[in-house]
């Protein structure tokens, strides 16, 4: 189940904006205020709305819940944008998805007052789209604190939260081949297996030793919770994986190696779309999918009239591109310096 297109009108920094998605892996660069953290939100709460029943007011009332949980607000017109001046425009916030092929399409509508309104078409699935968020923060460390949030309403970023629900969940005793593939790779880079343990998580070597998280190698976390999250069948053939700066705190050494990753589960079935500031990240992708794996980069760029998106399915071939920018721009210093 993949999400094809997206339509975003006066969402924060988004004024109109629409995306035609690949079912394999979006990636979106971007200056800093550009929403891509914003647009990754969007999709988990597209994702997670759970249709148990055709009526408008449960799946509105759930899509709703999801954006006051990851934007940690009870007044929905605090996210309402206010850059368009046209009187004459709709003053409503509009957040439009279509899916699985376009077969499935809905509307939801923020209005003025904070409200929601119905949607305009009840997709005929039932259920949520299995969905993983990776948040830019590592948090397997933090074990125990989805209990907490839980029964004391801790004031957090429920993709915070949910990453730790997700990854704690038992694991399946069967996988499919090609998946399990994904998963002896990943062991043999971390040089052994996840274990979850007492509310916490390690890394059981292959010498026996038990290494915890929070002493283990911040790219080992990484590929560790990756693990975890296939061993737990989170990560399976139709759900879609949303990743936050992979290259955060990421030796560059393991970047072709989470992108050869990616790649897998992208073939697999996986739709991945992931946000980034990191040029290997960018060049490993277009070097390494080689006609394996499906890839469309998006830049998100400011404009007198908001944010405006640039799609290309080759990195190089982006106008806007604010990581060649830096680049360019710390090469010139360079050749300043030297003459």
């Amino acid at each position: 189940m993949a999400i094809n297109k997206l339509s975003i009108k006066r969402f924060t920094v988004f004024d109109k904006i629409e995306f035609d998605f690949c079912d394999g892996i979006n990636v979106f660069i971007g200056e800093n205020g550009t929403g891509k953290t914003h647009l990754l939100k969007i999709i988990y709460a597209i994702c997670g709305c759970e249709r148990l029943e055709s009526t408008e007011n449960i799946e509105t009332q759930n899509f709703s819940e999801k954006i006051r949980a990851c934007f940690q607000t009870k007044d929905l017109t605090n996210l309402t944008s206010n850059h368009a001046d046209d009187i004459t425009r709709s003053k409503n916030t509009i957040i439009e998805a279509f899916i699985d092929d376009n077969k499935h399409h809905y509307q939801f509508v923020i209005k003025q007052t904070g409200e929601f309104a119905g949607t305009a078409y009840i997709p005929k699935f039932k259920g949520a789209i299995p969905v993983v968020f990776i948040p830019a923060k590592e948090m397997l460390t933090h074990a125990r604190l989805e209990k907490d949030f839980l029964v004391r309403d801790v004031p957090f970023d429920i993709t915070l939260i949910d990453i730790l629900i997700k990854a704690g969940v038992s694991t399946l005793k069967h996988l499919p081949e090609n998946i399990s593939a994904v998963l002896d790779r990943i062991a043999q880079i971390i040089d052994g297996k996840v274990v979850y343990n007492n509310d916490r998580y390690f890394i059981q070597k292959q010498n026996g030793s038990l290494i915890e998280f929070a002493v283990e190698a911040e790219g080992f976390k990484k590929l560790g919770l990756i693990y975890r999250l296939i061993e737990t069948g989170y990560l399976n053939k139709g759900s879609v994986l949303i990743w936050d700066e992979p290259e955060a705190n990421m030796n560059p050494k393991l970047i072709p190696v989470i992108v050869e990753i990616l790649l897998e589960l992208s073939l697999y079935g996986v739709q991945v779309f992931i946000a980034t500031h990191e040029y290997n990240l960018m060049k490993y992708f277009s070097v390494k999918k080689n006609g394996n794996g499906d890839v469309a980069f998006f830049s998100l760029h400011k404009t007198e009239n908001g944010v405006a998106c640039e799609k290309e399915e080759d990195y190089d071939l982006l106008e806007h591109n604010a990581i060649i920018d830096a680049n360019t721009k710390l090469l010139e210093d360079e050749i300043e310096r030297i003459l």
